[in-house]
């Protein structure tokens, strides 16, 4: 009997040491739960033209967020002012080197009120993949570390308005072919859509019978060593389904250069995004972007940045544009998964017929992540 209930005992003991925990695994179930609590304190000042300053203090959560990842599954909530609510799908069939995978994001601002995000098929192997589906907006940029962003103007007529840090190369729906050659990956993209009345699928996209968009997005990214730089264009074309609806010609293109370079302990990066949407006879709009930021491991887990954008409306006449800078500072605390994060920044904006004036900001907060 005590030789069976060592036996026992040994076989218990081996089952526990064997057996995952809860953040490590459970099968099909949970495989990890991440996320991070957030207090902080804010400040921001605006000064528009003509009107008195606006001076706001506060004590609130910061960016709160949780994640939990399963084998074919992420759900994320977030909050950050207002509730961000996530369900991504995916499953992925090998055989060999080759693989066929679905995915699709579910999102809303409730669980009452989801909306289809992002979804495609993919198919290939490890140097050629074939998507269709839906793909999302591009942005390459990294905005280095930006704990406090000031903004001038807090109406969408605010050249920061919608592209806070960079401008967003449209989604849409269609066909994707990669290639992956090591060091240098290759992206080209092309819509197949109609986008219906109203929709807000694409910019420029309104015709009463429906608009069938066509173009082109190329992507080539390439790494060698510590440099990292990330080339994206994109032409669309705009056509009502019946001709009738739309006389004039719809266009938007632009493109987007992001790099990056790391030396010794500091990574610099640097961006620029530039678009051109043009509605029949209207002016055409040029809005663009120039970013970069620094950053900078000062060792024990502790690190400093620095940024800087200089946004442009693009309008023709009585442009509006925006600089913008600043600095942040983040250090573990106690523990790892405990940081100190403050943040200062600062924002001019002129315009002859707009919101012209400066803002100032500045944030502190302890951050736990788990």
């Amino acid at each position: 009997m005590k030789k069976f209930k060592s036996l026992m005992l040994a076989a218990l003991a081996s089952a526990a040491l064997a057996a995952p925990s809860f953040a490590d695994g459970h099968g099909n179930g949970i495989a990890a739960v991440t996320g991070q609590f957030e207090a902080a304190l804010t400040y921001s000042s605006v000064s528009v033209d003509g009107d008195d300053t606006v001076t706001k203090q506060d004590t609130s959560p910061g960016v709160n967020k949780i994640n939990f990842a399963g084998d074919f599954y992420d759900f994320l909530w977030e909050e950050d002012g207002g509730s961000v609510v996530k369900l991504k799908v995916r499953h992925t069939i090998t055989s060999g080197d080759n693989t066929v995978s679905g995915a699709a994001d579910f999102g809303g601002t409730s669980l009452s009120a989801p909306a289809i995000g992002d979804y495609n098929i993919t198919g290939g192997n490890k140097s050629f993949s074939l998507k269709v589906g839906k793909f999302g907006t591009s942005d390459n940029y990294a905005n280095g570390m930006g704990v406090s962003r000031a903004s001038v103007g807090q109406d969408v007529t605010s050249v920061f308005s919608g592209y806070e840090e960079n401008l967003d190369i449209p989604g849409f729906r269609g066909l994707q072919a990669d290639i992956n050659a090591g060091d240098v990956k290759v992206e080209v993209a092309m819509p197949w859509m109609n986008v219906a009345s109203g929709t807000a699928d694409l910019a420029l996209a309104n015709a009463p019978g429906g608009t069938n968009v066509t173009g082109i997005r190329p992507k080539v990214s390439l790494t060698a060593g510590s440099i990292s730089v990330t080339a994206l264009a994109y032409s669309l074309t705009f056509g009502a389904a019946d001709a009738a609806d739309d006389p004039d010609s719809k266009t938007s293109n632009g493109a987007q250069l992001m790099g990056s370079i790391a030396a010794g302990s500091a990574t610099i990066g640097a961006g620029y995004t530039t678009q051109t949407r043009k509605d029949g006879d209207a002016d055409a709009v040029t809005p663009n972007v120039l970013n970069g930021y620094v950053t900078v491991a000062l060792g024990g887990g502790s690190s400093v940045g620095a940024y800087f954008d200089i946004s442009n409306d693009g309008a023709k006449e009585d442009a509006t544009v925006a600089t913008r800078v600043g600095a942040s500072y983040t250090m573990p605390f106690f523990v790892e998964s405990v940081s100190l994060k403050l943040g200062i920044g600062s924002a001019t904006q002129t315009s002859d017929n707009g919101v012209a004036g400066s803002a100032s900001s500045a944030k502190a907060g302890w951050v736990y992540a788990f």
